[in-house]
């Protein structure tokens, strides 16, 4: 409320930010006559009535194509943002992060033509401020454009949360835009759609040109003139004043440049400069300069005058307008701060800078001098201004599009599937074609049901200038286009290898797989059975499959369609090429525990997606808890039940894994991708896998007690062996094996014997991972680095453990992560137990509403903070509080006296002997860590995504042991993250925490 008050008062409008189209007006005032009411709204209904494309599926599939012999597959993420026609979403492959721009492939013939130009254009920028294309497709009916992701969303939403920027930012995002726009002049496009939102922040806070769909071509030709544009395009407040002169002289690049001074204004002062109630007043303004700058006594916002003069400039007629190289050379550049790139982090996305030099008026000579420097670095670094040194002059887009035709690589709208269009550089080095005379004026696009029955043999020499852009030029045409099909080599079933895939049929890709054993030859795999796959005339989304045959290797195949009946359709399975010519995977195939045959069940929840979107709301819950000053409210409900802990465990993530015990006496352990047996001594690559087995700590304990019937058994044979497999995006999958299978016979003279090997391959798979587990559970009985804390009246008792397993469970680690000596196990149900060095424990419910936070005795705390030493004693002394966490996080703070309304809601009343304990124990601190962690999962697509490098580690430096201490290893490892695991240790000095020694070693692994 205060900042909407601030608003109002300072006159700030940020709805003046928002990008429109041009006829669609503002929302009305209170003041408005109705009539005009009713017209914004009749103009909000117009936009809701655009055609957005459907919200994509969770895994979106790009078809093969030269570069990528197998496709990709895309596992779809957040929503990024909407525009006019298209939708944004962020997309994985491969542990990268992509932004999916998505339309619908069917549009109207206009809107064809338009994107046709969007994407000629947009794949032939290479500027380090320019958003990066890298491929688009089609599939469901929709048209994938894969660019380059900036997770820092836009310069408008970081003005519209700042309220404005500090001088030295306009200055750094001023140099970077103006780098961008020269490129763009030099190949002989102008954007037309220059505005904040249009503007985006990569990773490292860097502004990136995007939206491509108003660029034209800017010149062409033989002798390259300069080609007037007369179509009405932008977004209202942008709107250069010759634009709306339409069919008079017309508008030129000069354009941009108006639009750069709009976005300087707009950085400086938070709204446009000619920001209105109505479109006709912001075009009246705009066309007589009518804009006035904050003034001291309705803002307490610096602007100097130099800033004032730059934006003058740019707001002139066209001819007066300075170039992308002069701008950079104006004083404004020079009166104030240069930050760099290091300077300009996420941070100031919300935040202003902190720095007084962000805030100086007045300059020494030798801050005059640094920032003389860094204005040259960074015009060199953006190409643009006389520092940046001799630059070869860029190939015009215009002559690419030409090659582009002549190579018979011109996107066709909309782009059939099975088709791949790139940039046409990359495609060009692919298949090393030759600079040459090109071809005649260029052909209309090909249309559905057309097609090319010649490669097009126009005459030699160079182009005419075409009437327009390159899509006006296809109108001026009409007339079928002839184009060069066979360099197009685009689709697997162009490959002379590959077989003949008609556009209606579908592909599938079996997943390679070696199910025999190595040690066991007596257990056999079952014979092949054919594959079977359903078919649907509207899909044609990949379908996996997996065969086995007798010698244990399953076969790739792509079920091809042979014929079609009235009713159903005939497939016949042909082997990949790769295996046609007998060529050996480059890595172990995926194999799999369970057979055909088991009943294999989902856990809910596990999905990758769904996982994230409860972190992300994780995330938002523990912000919300750590700017809350009061303790929570209290209803009549119960507070949660007690939950499931780990209590001692080994870590030998080195090699497998990690083994834990539960406090209700459950032994588990989730394990790592780790080689699997195969027959003929070969191997598979098993997936990351859980195994849970309930009551087998009393079993171990009782092992060598010869009263107990199950003395000799590995596991105890009154519970199932829970086994858990992470299948990536289809989430984690279980099968309960009944203990028998696993039990051992006794020998006659007493000695038990081995373990069963089991039918067939996946019982073997299971064996052995029992094994493993077993040997977990023996080490941790002799040697668990943690025990459960003593049973008096502030300790968690074990949790009633129900005779069936529920879905999802509570007492599964699904995820294990060590950051340094903090370690983090989140388990099935979400909930999640984090552990720090001073001997506390965080355990987090899955949505972050309730905590329990195992903790220190006052005194013992206090003292640990003040010297470094911790009592044994203290650890005896561990007791725990269970409360909602805001009241955690607000232990001391008294209850605000109000009169009582609702006496079954209340805060609670704290004993004064405990308030202190959270402080003691440095509790806020600690929740701010997690805190720390789960933004980072989040902010890179899943669960254990963080970042690894050395400067990037995330350290705990609170309270720790450090008198009876030295340097010890620390380790940053993950057991089941998204994108795979990583393993990182470097030695650490308990004195210096935050600072990482040398380092011991670095391993990665994929999922």
């Amino acid at each position: 409320m205060a900042d909407r008050v601030s608003a109002a008062k300072h006159g700030l409008d940020s709805d003046a930010l928002t990008p429109r189209d041009v006829n669609v007006q503002r929302p009305p005032k209170a003041q408005e006559t109705a009539a005009k009411v009713k017209a914004a709204l009749a103009s909000k209904q117009t936009q809701k009535d655009k055609e957005h494309p459907p919200p994509p599926p969770p895994i979106v599939y790009e078809p093969p194509s030269s570069d990528r012999k197998d496709g990709a597959s895309y596992q779809v993420g957040k929503m990024l943002g909407k525009g006019g026609f298209a939708i944004c979403y962020e997309g994985y492959l491969n542990k990268k992060r992509y932004a999916l721009k998505i339309v619908r492939s069917k549009m109207a013939p206009k809107m064809e033509q338009k994107f046709q130009t969007e994407l000629q254009i947009h794949s032939k920028m290479r500027h380090q401020n320019i958003v990066h294309f890298l491929r688009a497709f089609s599939a469901d009916a929709c048209t994938y454009l894969v660019l380059e992701l900036c997770p820092n969303g836009s310069l408008m939403d970081m003005v519209k949360r700042r309220k404005g920027l500090t001088e030295p930012e306009v200055r750094f995002y001023s140099i970077q835009i103006a780098g961008a726009i020269r490129y763009m002049h030099s190949k002989g496009i102008i954007h037309r759609d220059l505005k904040m939102g249009n503007i985006f922040l990569d990773r490292q806070m860097n502004a990136k040109i995007g939206d491509f769909g108003l660029a034209a071509l800017l010149v062409t030709g033989k002798d390259m003139q300069t080609i007037r544009r007369t179509t009405l395009c932008g977004t209202p407040n942008y709107i250069a004043p010759e634009i709306l002169e339409k069919g008079k002289k017309g508008h030129d690049h000069m354009v941009d440049l108006w639009s750069l001074g709009i976005i300087m204004f707009a950085m400086l002062t938070s709204k446009p400069p000619f920001q209105s109630s109505t479109t006709d007043e912001i075009y009246r303004r705009a066309r007589n300069r009518d804009y006035e700058w904050p003034t001291p006594e309705t803002s307490n916002k610096y602007i100097s005058q130099e800033a004032k003069d730059l934006v003058a400039s740019m707001l002139e007629e066209p001819d007066h307008r300075p170039e992308p190289d002069v701008i950079v050379q104006h004083d404004f550049f020079l009166s104030g701060h240069i930050p760099t790139p290091e300077e300009i982090t996420p941070k100031l996305r919300d935040y202003p800078p902190d720095a007084e030099r962000f805030y100086a008026t007045e300059l020494t000579p030798q801050m005059a001098s640094y920032n003389l420097r860094i204005l040259k670095d960074m015009c060199r670094a953006c190409e643009v201004g006389p520092w940046a040194g001799e630059r070869p002059t860029p190939k015009s887009t215009w002559r690419e599009m030409a090659l582009e035709e002549k190579a018979g690589l011109t996107p066709i709208i909309p782009l059939a599937e099975g088709i791949v269009y790139r940039p046409f550089d990359e495609v060009r080095r692919e298949q090393r074609l030759l600079d040459g005379p090109i071809v005649g004026p260029m052909q209309a696009s090909v249309r559905h049901g057309e097609t090319s029955a010649a490669v097009h043999d126009g005459p030699s020499g160079l182009l005419r200038a075409p009437p327009q852009s390159f899509a006006a030029q296809q109108r001026a045409q009409n007339k079928p286009a002839k184009t060069n099909t066979a360099l197009r080599s685009q689709t697997m079933a162009e490959e002379p290898t590959a077989p003949a895939v008609t556009a209606g049929s579908l592909r599938t890709r079996a997943r390679r797989e070696l199910n025999t054993s190595s040690t066991a030859n007596d257990v056999l795999a079952k014979p092949a059975s054919k594959p079977t796959v359903r078919t649907s005339a509207s899909r044609s989304r990949p379908i996996e499959t997996r065969t086995r045959t007798l010698d244990g290797v399953s076969n790739n195949v792509f079920p091809v369609i042979e014929e079609k009946s009235s009713s159903t359709e005939r497939i016949r399975a042909i082997p990949e090429p790769s295996q046609q010519s007998g060529a050996l995977p480059a890595e172990p195939p995926l194999g799999t525990l369970f057979g055909p045959d088991e009943r294999r069940m989902s856990v809910p929840t596990t999905k990758p997606d769904i996982v994230l979107e409860r972190l992300s709301r994780l995330q938002a819950e523990l912000e919300r808890a750590l700017n809350s000053r009061s303790m929570a409210v209290m209803g009549k409900s119960p507070p949660p039940s007690s939950p499931h802990i780990v209590v001692k465990w080994v870590d030998y993530s080195n090699k497998f894994g990690l083994g834990y015990i539960l406090n209700d006496g459950g032994v588990g352990c989730v394990l790592r991708s780790i080689p699997g047996s195969a027959r003929g001594g070969k191997t598979v690559t098993l997936p990351p896998s859980c195994i849970l087995v309930r009551e087998a700590e009393q079993h171990c304990a009782r092992r060598h007690d010869p009263g107990y019937p199950d003395r000799h058994q590995i596991v105890p044979m009154a519970n199932s062996v829970q086994f858990y497999e992470n299948n990536g995006a289809g989430g984690i999958s279980t099968v309960f094996v009944n203990p028998s299978q696993f039990r051992i016979t006794i020998n006659e003279d007493g000695t038990p014997s081995k373990v069963p090997v089991g039918r067939d391959i996946y019982d073997y798979r299971k064996r052995e991972l029992l094994i493993l587990w077993k040997k977990f559970a023996n080490y941790m009985m002799a040697y668990g680095r943690d025990q459960e804390v003593s049973e008096d009246s502030g300790s968690i008792h074990a949790p009633k453990t129900d005779a069936v397993q529920s879905m999802p469970p509570s007492d599964v680690v699904t995820f294990y992560q060590r950051i340094g000596d903090v370690g983090c196990w989140v388990f099935a149900d979400g909930h999640s137990q984090f552990n720090f060095p001073d001997h506390t424990k965080i355990v987090l419910d899955a949505e972050g509403t309730w905590c329990h936070f195992w903790h220190l005795p006052q005194e013992a705390a206090e003292k640990l903070a003040a010297t470094g030493e911790l009592d044994e004693s203290a650890l005896d002394d561990r007791a725990v509080l269970s409360y909602p966490l805001q009241t955690l996080l607000n232990f001391a703070t008294k209850p605000a006296v109000r009169p009582v309304r609702n006496t079954t809601r209340k805060r609670p009343e704290i004993n004064p002997m405990l308030q202190g304990i959270p402080a003691a124990n440095h509790f806020r601190q600690k929740i701010e860590f997690i805190r720390g962690i789960i933004r980072e999962w989040v902010m890179n697509g899943g669960i254990g995504n963080s970042r690894m490098s050395r400067e990037h580690r995330q350290q705990w430096t609170g309270c720790r042991e450090t008198v009876h201490s030295g340097p010890s290893k620390h380790v940053w490892v993950t057991i089941g993250a998204r994108w795979g695991d990583e393993r990182y240790s470097a030695m650490v000095d308990p004195k210096r925490p935050g600072e990482l020694g040398e380092e011991v070693e670095s391993k990665r692994s994929s999922s």
